[in-house]
């Protein structure tokens, strides 16, 4: 699907990037998570996890935005929940196109989500699009 939404040349990337715009462009960079993704490292998914999931699957921004808020959704009602979240260096590295993230949350019983931002590194090296994910893992209810 990410193929089909991105232009097929690198000019029509380019003017599509730009067709809005006024002056300096800042490239741009993506985020993916994948559905139910709760498995170790290039596990492949095969179903969705009914204890947690991501709000939305894939989130694109500007360098310049500074940071990406990526929200995590609890399926489960009346149950702590400890995961841990971390992201995964794709096309974008940690630490020159952003910053690791690698820790364990704990949402409460009426917790429904939670919000986190990765710091995004602003630089003035032109650069195709990158993207790195974020992995979310052992999943363990309370309660």
């Amino acid at each position: 699907m990410h193929a089909v939404l991105q232009p097929d040349s690198l000019l029509e990337r380019f003017a599509a990037r730009n067709a809005n715009k006024i002056g300096p462009t800042k490239d741009f960079l993506s985020l993916k998570g994948q559905k139910g993704q709760i498995e170790n490292v290039g596990a492949k998914v095969e179903r969705e996890n009914e204890l947690l999931g991501f709000k939305c699957l894939h989130y694109s921004v500007t360098e310049s935005s500074g940071f990406v808020e990526i929200t995590v959704i609890k399926k489960v009602v009346n149950q702590d929940l400890t995961f841990g979240i971390r992201t995964i260096d794709g096309t974008a590295k940690d630490p020159s196109e952003f910053h690791k993230m690698d820790q364990m949350v704990t949402m409460k019983k009426r917790e429904t989500e939670k919000t986190f931002q990765i710091k995004i590194i602003d630089n003035s090296d032109w650069q195709p699009d990158l993207d790195f994910s974020v992995e979310l893992y052992d999943p363990n209810t309370s309660g």
